[in-house]
């Protein structure tokens, strides 16, 4: 009984060694967030401590630790379904996506219907009457 009471007080230290390092950590994020760091540089060393923070956690509060094998696996067919998302070709992507013929009848840029919205519609009731009379 002894020993199982040894047990539970070395998990409790550990919990409370991870969440001092969290609570550590942040601290560390908020002050990074009030230096006056380039963007990428500020970037890279928040998602340091993120990934530093999440790694804790998930070793040790969800106990994946303990779960090492298990993990590489996900871990190697994360990999392979990433590659094989990356190869797929890009050219696909204009298969599957079709423009609404309504689109197709929206103002252009330069055209005369959006000059004639845009200048109250005087310019474009004289662009229609010139299209009026070649119909």
């Amino acid at each position: 009984m002894a020993n199982h009471a040894e047990d539970i007080q070395k998990h409790v230290r550990t919990y409370l060694v991870v969440f001092a390092a969290l609570a550590a950590l942040t601290v560390v994020t908020v002050a990074i967030s009030y230096m006056h760091l380039a963007t990428p540089a500020a970037v890279t060393v928040a998602m340091l401590v993120a990934i530093t923070k999440g790694s804790l956690v998930a070793m040790f509060f969800m106990h994946l630790i303990s779960e090492v094998r298990a993990i590489y696996w996900l871990l190697g067919l994360t990999v392979c379904f990433f590659v094989v998302l990356m190869f797929i070709p890009s050219g696909w992507k204009e298969d599957l996506v079709t423009v609404p013929a309504v689109w197709s009848k929206l103002p252009v840029e330069g055209s005369a219907a959006l000059k004639a919205s845009h200048s109250g519609g005087h310019e474009g009731a004289a662009a229609g009457a010139e299209e009026g009379e070649h119909h």
